[in-house]
């Protein structure tokens, strides 16, 4: 084997024959830098170090000896070539499942021709068809709606590279069609098998559905990767699932002891809107229902009094009173949240064996995943909508004045009054709680705030300067509104001319908490994943820790730039 022997200061002292094949020129007293810079002990290890020299790989180890108070190395070098190009070979050509779906597919073609269904389905397999043709991939159509593919490693890298562009295509040639046809694809890459592959592909497109369709969720053995989610979904206009739903909803009811409604932290109107509403139809189902949250971190504290004072029993209680009341046939409703990490106490969620999960927000990583029932819409405009559509399903008894208006301020709250995410199931649900005796008037009045809170959100907003068609606000001031007060400031920013998003900054304790609002241009949930928050493609959200105002704002615009570099958007 190919053997050299080098000083301290790595001048060659003397090689073989073997070596000269590996390096033609005169070696002797030429220094080893010129294979590798690597430290000499490092050859030493008993691993040995790998280097590449003249397009050729070798693992070289290294002996040190010790002569007159000075080191000499003796290395040598072993030819790894083939196995690492064999290795590079099996790395690249692994293969990686796709399963591809036409995201409401059916809801997009309801009214259209049997001619225009036939030339959308054409173009649809005719993307797909080019798409893999451009790798040594098989595709196959499973239904008119969805497709299964098999790429190799090598091929999936470039489409990576790309950014996934097929989504671009389709939604490209659909809106050329004036059909709002989009894609939602899971990859499985990294598995150890085809089998985990598509299971890893199952979950991620579940994940890319579960987050609003129109976008790529690539699942490895270490987490998620998402790409596009530019567009907004488009509304189910059926209803069949909310009633299977609501089928298994009554017969855990039924079963169950007692049920206990929980929310996420810092309760909002649409959280506590919809567990009133629920609340009060599990009583009228003849079960008793608690709502567990905390009154003095809420944000809804005016719809609570309003709600304590209009009904003789005190259906909401603290999380501490709730672990009491919960046994082992107890039933956990969780609204408008479904990640555990925001519960509104994360002990009354670990007590109870029965969970279900009703949510509209798009799917997160973090996500509860041992839920009986796992409610997800995120077309829908809010959790109040999701259960105004469960309730006639579930109890004979209509819902009264009180809970529906509950139920309506929620909508009211997430749908800006009914200008963003309202779709037609978002009116019909407004129709029947106002049929049921909710009064606009009244329920407006639950938003209703104070001249200081006023002047405080003025101060906000005047603030503000805008970046990258970005509204950029702070507040160095504390207040017990300030989470009230900083949403409805960028609320307010959207207002502005050229301003896609609006966000806004504030110190709350130890961290800086981040308000993010847009009309659409904008997936702020995007940007906001970035800062390890969530939410809606409008409404999204981030606390950051162990930084300053300027540090946030840092970190802010970074990933603004990041998000419109994504969407090949300057």
């Amino acid at each position: 084997m190919p053997v050299i022997v080098c000083d301290e200061s790595r001048r060659i002292l003397w090689y073989n024959d073997l070596f000269s094949n590996i390096m033609t020129e005169e070696a002797f007293g030429t220094s080893f830098d010129r294979m590798s810079t690597a430290a000499l002990e490092d050859f030493c290890s008993s691993l040995g170090k790998e280097i590449y020299y003249d397009n050729q790989y070798y693992m070289v180890h290294g002996v040190r000896s010790v002569q007159c108070e000075s080191s000499l190395y003796t290395l040598y070098f072993f030819n790894i070539t083939e196995m690492r190009l064999l290795s590079q070979e099996y790395k690249l050509s692994r293969p990686s499942v796709l399963l591809i779906a036409a995201d409401n597919y059916e809801e997009v073609l309801h009214d259209a021709r049997e001619s225009q269904k036939s030339e959308l389905v054409g173009m649809v397999d005719r993307i797909m068809e080019d798409f893999i043709s451009q790798t040594n991939g098989v595709i196959n159509k499973l239904t008119a709606d969805k497709f299964v593919a098999i790429i190799e490693e090598r091929h999936l890298e470039k489409i990576i590279e790309n950014r996934f562009d097929i989504l671009d295509k389709v939604r490209a040639a659909g809106k050329e069609a004036n059909f709002p046809i989009t894609l939602s694809i899971g990859v499985g890459q990294g598995a150890s098998s085809l089998r985990e592959s598509e299971d890893f592909a199952r979950q991620a497109l579940d994940m890319a559905l579960g987050r609003g369709g129109d976008q790529v969720a690539v699942k490895t053995t270490s987490g998620y990767n998402f790409y596009g989610g530019v567009s907004k979904g488009v509304e189910k206009h059926t209803k069949v699932k909310t009633r299977i739903v609501a089928t298994a909803l009554t017969e855990l009811i039924h079963t169950s002891s007692n049920v206990v409604l929980m929310g996420h932290r810092f309760g909002d109107l649409d959280c506590i809107g919809a567990a009133v509403g629920m609340a009060q139809t599990i009583r009228n189902m003849g079960k008793h229902a608690v709502i567990a949250v905390n009154y003095e971190k809420n944000l809804a504290k005016t719809l609570i009094d309003r709600m304590r004072d209009t009904w003789n029993a005190d259906y909401f209680v603290s999380p501490e009173e709730a672990m009491g009341a919960i046994n082992e046939n107890t039933l956990l409703i969780i609204l408008d949240t479904h990640n555990p990490d925001f519960v509104e106490s994360p002990d009354v969620y670990k007590a109870c064996r029965t969970v279900v999960v009703i949510d509209h927000h798009r799917k997160m990583v973090n996500y509860i995943d041992n839920a009986v029932i796992f409610y997800h819409e995120p077309y829908s405009s809010s959790a109040s909508e999701m259960v105004a559509e469960l309730m006639p399903y579930l109890c004979d008894v209509k819902p009264g004045r009180p809970e529906s208006e509950a139920l309506m301020a929620g909508i009211m709250l997430d749908t800006r009054n009914f200008t963003l995410r309202a779709g037609v199931r978002t009116f019909e649900a407004a129709a029947y709680l106002r049929k049921n005796g909710a009064d606009t008037i009244s329920v407006k009045q639950l938003f209703a705030t104070s001249i200081d809170a006023y002047q405080r959100k003025a101060q906000i907003v005047a603030s503000a300067t805008v970046q990258h068609r970005c509204a950029i606000a702070s507040c160095d001031f504390i207040s017990d509104d300030i989470k009230i007060v900083t949403s409805q400031a960028a609320d307010e920013l959207l207002g502005l001319q050229d301003v896609d998003a609006s966000f806004v900054l504030c110190p709350l304790g130890s961290q800086i908490n981040i308000s993010a609002r847009s009309y659409g241009a904008v997936n702020v949930q995007v940007i906001m994943e970035m800062l390890n928050g969530g939410g809606h493609q409008t409404m999204a959200a981030t606390q950051l820790k162990d930084t300053d105002l300027e540090g946030a704002k840092t970190q802010l615009l970074s990933a603004i730039r990041e998000y419109y570099k994504n969407i090949g958007r300057k």
